[in-house]
């Protein structure tokens, strides 16, 4: 059995899509250490997570890192989410020209001996408006590049097909492919 440590229901529901296995959620308190690189943060997470499962577990970290902020909020932004999200964030690009955005996903999988990474990067633009009325998170803010619907005007579907989480649990699932074959 597969383990995914986290609380936020809509990232089980697109692993679920995406790995097309079971898979046992574990709401588990987890430190959250600050640290500006998104890998340490992550492996930190997962090592805590299997010190308390002691069983095979993952987690999933986002960085959004806007040009125009210099990278921030980086992996910091869970807090800029709490804060006020996507109309803070709005509020504070009113007169940037520049849109431009990075989303790292990090789906970090501990199976007691080592701790694995995969990495998936999208992309894209912050609109000017939040659109859309699928999603979660910034959803309604994100662009990706080569289209011109926020995440959250396209729906869960076509979404799933070229997110940034999207690209890191199909590294992931062609890890485990290998583990099991």
């Amino acid at each position: 059995m597969l383990y995914f440590a986290t609380g936020n229901p809509e990232k089980v529901k697109e692993a679920q899509a995406i790995l097309g296995i079971p898979i046992k959620i574990a709401e588990l308190e987890l430190d959250e250490i600050q640290d500006i690189d998104i890998e340490k943060v992550a492996s930190r997470k997962v090592q805590e997570a299997f010190n308390i499962l002691k069983k095979p577990v993952f987690i999933d970290d986002v960085g959004v890192y806007i040009e125009a902020w210099n990278g921030f909020p980086g992996p910091f932004a869970k807090f800029l989410q709490e804060a006020g999200g996507c109309a803070q964030i709005l509020r504070m690009l009113e007169n940037e020209k520049n849109r431009n955005v990075l989303i790292k996903s990090l789906v970090a999988f501990c199976d007691g001996k080592k701790i694995h990474i995969f990495t998936g990067e999208l992309h894209g633009k912050i609109a000017f408006d939040a659109r859309g009325k699928t999603g979660w998170g910034f959803d309604p803010i994100i662009i990706p590049d080569g289209q011109g619907q926020t995440y959250a005007e396209m729906g869960k579907e076509k979404k799933n097909s070229l997110s940034h989480r999207r690209l890191a649990l199909d590294k992931f699932k062609k890890f485990l492919n290998k583990q099991t074959s």
